[in-house]
């Protein structure tokens, strides 16, 4: 080798002093560094030729030298790269290349002349030159590149499968781990050995280097997920995470730093690389080791990862054919997952075998539980209607009710039994449609009194009759219809019929909140309910009417929109040329409505007794107030019979909406609401609740049948006070209902002694300043100084009288107050204080003690006083259709209304807590500086 020279001809070669050197092996002990020129030197080989064989040869120039030109015998063969001295021009990124030649016999030159211009890699030929005859050399050549090119063709054929099980759905996250790692070791793979990818892309050797490594990184950072995320359920090991971790962030490195911060941290890339591979290798070795399904592929794809990453580090030393470990891991770790998924299948299908044999015993157990509860029920029925006659005949029908409603659930449980094992016989005959409609519509109406909805039978008169079983189709009825009217809050619920072709198509049609479009299929699967805690129930009826329209030929389906309604279409056979018994079609009919018209019976005359009841515990006086809110008549019955015997005044609505209006109306103590109520939820209810009411001037108690901790903590969240859980034990109930009361009360009752304490401390001025005003005017005006001794001292017995602990006292007793103060106070400053009282004769109502005389004190105290010549208080009370208007008004100094906290003055802020308490309003208050304050308040009629 010819350091720092480049030799082409014998000449050249002879002015110059050679070295020699075993290739490979780097001259960077042997090139003088010069500052202008990149390093570069010359390797001289002599062939010896024997001159019997007329060969062609070939030479194999492996890519660590580039820049270069190749010579023969002084001839120019060929060259690789840019040929250039300048250190600084950057270098394409080499491959392999191989040259073709013929040699004359005897000695040949051969010349290689070349550059280095990496300066983080050795230079010169630190790989092997391959030298022969062209045939071997081609052979050996392509036959290193068709095993890449076919491991690059089951790599891309185990792209496309895993892109297909994707699209299926198949463990979406493992796949695209899969894919992903995929990706990255194709990318490893055309940029090693031969290089395919450089073939057909010029790339320089600074992106050919940084995307190599990259992609070997990533290949490995995608497996490592990969495999946690196969073996998620063998391994949970946070070193996999952790080596994940370290991946990504050299990824980071690698993106970010130069190519020369790659090479000084090549031993980071090696240790990731050596150390995930032996890490993934010992979990796949654990694995296998407990006997886990296809552990033997686990071992191969172990051994071959770890010859893979030796061979990749070890092929910069040793030239090799290019190995199929890489191949073997991939397809080896493909084959235990699909093992592994079939096993899970497998398991799944057993599964849902026992699942399904749980569900034949829990019909099992469904069908005798209802056969052995039928019978001690209807000795409970038949004992208890024997007694309807006699006393306490409201309890006992509440008992027949309750246990009539357990009897429909029963039947609904047996009928679905029935209808799963197809042991249900249909007696099919002629019947009229209309006749069944227009029956099953008048009974629905009892149950709707307390809706505003209007059931309309749209059917024409010459409506053909179905061939169907007249009970069946009777319960069809009631299932739509019960099922319409309970999803429905006002509108109405209309029946149509179409004739189509053989069958009679039927639709019921409701202005209710509509169904959810996910929902639609599934609406009809048994225990199936719409995400609807509003509406409760087993989830039967429509599950029972799909089964029975199926039975009798026909089919039913659904068509919603949220907030639009819903209608349920359904279809029957048409009965051609047979006639209906119009005697014996009324008979059974009346048998098998019978029960149902008792239930719905009962449940009206439930409602009106709530009604009645509620009415005659609003007549008890002096007890605490309380709101009832459930949706379920019997439940609000039961709640009544439970708070009867205690006396307390008793209120209840059926909805959110229904019990927000009722609080507007009146005080109450206490909101036992239930979560689960139509229009408005029991948690919606209490958040308006709070927005006026905070949670000691009115409590709420929930009535919840779940009880889970996060229902219990949205409870809270939303403002309720306390819970309990139904079904509800009376002892329970007792105690927390008089501790909530205790509180509203206790709240109240500090209120009102704050006001009245207020009033008993007289300020000292105010009192010394009276007493000094009646001494003064001793002597000089006799006259007034009575006036004024009379007036403090019916201000005195006003302020320590014991009516100011009252909730409300009567208006003229206020005013009494007000002008026995005003009285002193235009005495004691003369002009200074002028009163307009604005009062009409004819007014009477009641108000919170000592709310007048808080006001109007405070007027002259902060407005007209605080102005060397004072000024004018106007107390102004006007009629209203609704409510008395009371305005306090002074021509006072003012103030910024934004800049004012009621909570600094305490006179003001106690005022406005019981105006709030007892009336549901707020003091407002309108001020402009210097020109006056108006402090304003509504007190509703219907509080007096």
């Amino acid at each position: 080798m010819y350091p720092n020279t480049l030799l082409i001809s014998r000449d050249t070669r002879e002015s110059n002093t050679p070295v020699y050197l075993n290739v490979p092996e780097t001259w960077d002990s042997y090139i003088e560094p010069e500052r202008d020129y990149a390093p570069h030197g010359s390797y001289y080989l002599k062939i010896i030729n024997v001159p019997d064989l007329e060969l062609v040869y070939s030479l194999t120039i492996p890519a660590s030298l580039s820049p270069y030109t190749f010579y023969i015998n002084n001839k120019y063969i060929g060259y690789y790269g840019k040929r250039t001295l300048n250190p600084k021009t950057p270098s394409e990124s080499a491959r392999p290349m191989t040259y073709h030649f013929s040699l004359q016999p005897g000695e040949n030159e051969l010349i290689i002349s070349g550059f280095h211009m990496n300066e983080h890699v050795p230079g010169g030929l630190t790989s092997s030159l391959t030298f022969g005859d062209s045939y071997s050399l081609e052979k050996l050549k392509w036959y290193d590149i068709i095993v890449q090119i076919i491991v690059c063709a089951f790599i891309v054929f185990y792209f496309l499968c895993g892109i297909l099980l994707f699209a299926i759905g198949i463990n979406r996250s493992t796949i695209a781990y899969f894919l992903l790692s995929i990706v990255s070791v194709f990318i490893t793979v055309i940029l090693s050995n031969d290089k395919l990818l450089l073939w057909h892309v010029k790339i320089d050797w600074l992106s050919a280097t940084k995307i190599w490594h990259f992609a070997c990184v990533m290949a490995l950072f995608w497996f490592i997920l990969f495999f946690s995320e196969l073996t998620r359920k063998y391994v949970k090991a946070k070193i996999l995470n952790i080596a994940a971790l370290c991946c990504f962030a050299y990824l980071i490195f690698i993106a970010v730093m130069p190519v020369s911060f790659i090479y000084y941290t090549k031993f980071i890339f090696y240790a990731l690389l050596i150390g995930s591979s032996m890490m993934l290798a010992m979990f796949m070795y654990k694995i296998a080791f407990r006997k886990h399904k296809g552990y033997v592929l686990l071992l191969l794809a172990a051994t071959a990862v770890i010859h893979h990453w030796l061979f990749l580090i070890t092929n910069y030393l040793v030239a090799k054919p290019y190995p199929f470990d890489l191949l073997i891991a991939i397809t080896a770790l493909l084959a235990f997952w699909f093992i592994d998924y079939f096993y899970q299948s497998s398991t799944s299908k057993q599964t849902a075998i026992q699942l399904q044999q749980e569900m034949y015993r829990k019909d099992d157990f469904l069908a005798n539980t209802s056969q052995e509860l039928r019978t001690p029920l209807q000795h409970m029925l038949s004992i208890t209607q024997s007694l309807l006659a006699k006393k306490e005949q409201h309890d006992l029908r509440l008992l027949v009710t309750i246990g009539q409603h357990m009897s429909f659930m029963l039947d609904s449980l047996l009928d679905l039994i029935h209808l799963k094992e197809q042991s249900i016989t249909l007696q099919m005959k002629p019947v009229d449609v209309k006749h069944i409609a227009t029956s099953v519509s008048d009974i629905l109406k009892l149950t709707i009194n307390s809706k505003p909805i209007e059931l309309i039978v749209d059917l024409p008169e010459d409506l053909p009759p179905v061939l169907a079983d007249e009970n069946r189709l009777l319960q069809v009825f009631i299932n739509l219809l019960h099922n319409a009217i309970k999803f429905t809050d006002e509108g109405s619920i209309t029946i149509h019929a179409q004739t189509t072709g053989s069958m009679l198509s039927l639709s019921i049609t409701d202005t209710g909140i509509g169904i959810e479009q996910s929902k639609q299929a599934s609406i009809f699967e048994p225990y199936e309910q719409m995400n609807n805690t509003a509406h409760v129930g087993l989830g039967l009826g429509l599950s029972i009417s799909k089964e029975i329209i199926e039975l009798h030929g026909g089919s039913i389906r659904v068509i919603s929109s949220i907030g639009e309604g819903a209608t349920f279409i359904f279809s029957l056979p048409i009965a051609r040329g047979l006639t209906i018994k119009r005697s014996e079609s009324t008979t059974e009919q009346s048998q098998a409505l019978s029960k149902y018209i008792f239930l719905q019976n009962d449940l009206s005359e439930i409602e009106q007794e709530i009604a009645a009841s509620a009415t005659e515990q609003l007549s008890v006086a002096n007890h605490a107030s309380i709101l009832l809110v459930d949706a379920d008549p019997l439940s609000l019955q039961v709640l009544l019979k439970a708070l009867t015997t205690e006396f307390y005044k008793i209120d209840t609505a059926t909805n959110g909406v229904d019990a927000l209006a009722k609080i507007q109306e009146r005080n109450f103590d206490l909101v036992i609401s239930d979560t689960t109520l139509p229009q408005l939820s029991g948690y919606e209810l209490a958040k308006h609740i709070r927005q006026q009411f905070s949670i000691s001037e009115l409590p709420i108690l929930f009535l919840t049948t779940r009880q889970q901790s996060e229902d219990i903590r949205l409870a809270f969240l939303n403002g309720a006070n306390d819970y309990v859980k139904k079904p509800i034990e009376y002892i329970e109930l007792k105690s927390r209902v008089d501790a909530l009361i205790q509180v509203k009360q206790s709240s109240e009752e500090r209120l009102r002694f704050e006001a009245a304490w207020l009033q008993a401390q007289i300020q000292p001025h105010f009192f010394f300043n009276t007493l000094n005003a009646i001494i003064s005017l001793y002597g000089e005006d006799n006259e007034k100084m009575e006036e004024l001794l009379f007036a403090f001292n019916d201000y005195l017995q006003m302020s320590f009288n014991f009516e100011n602990v009252d909730l409300l006292v009567p208006l003229d007793y206020e005013l009494k107050l007000v002008r026995s103060y005003m009285a002193i106070e235009q005495i004691r400053f003369g002009d200074r204080i002028q009163m307009i009282w604005d009062i009409p004769n004819d007014v009477a109502f009641s108000v919170p003690p000592l709310v007048l005389q808080t006001l109007v004190e405070n007027a002259v105290r902060h407005g007209i006083l605080n102005r060397p010549e004072g000024g004018t208080i106007i107390l102004r009370i006007t009629e209203h259709s609704e409510h008395y208007l009371i305005e306090i008004i002074d021509n006072g100094i003012g103030f910024n209304t934004r800049l004012i906290d009621k909570k600094d003055s305490v006179g003001l802020f106690n005022t406005e807590q019981r105006l709030k308490q007892l009336f549901g309003v707020t003091l407002t208050i309108d001020s402009v500086v210097g020109k006056g304050t108006t402090i304003s308040f509504p007190v509703p009629k219907k509080y007096n």
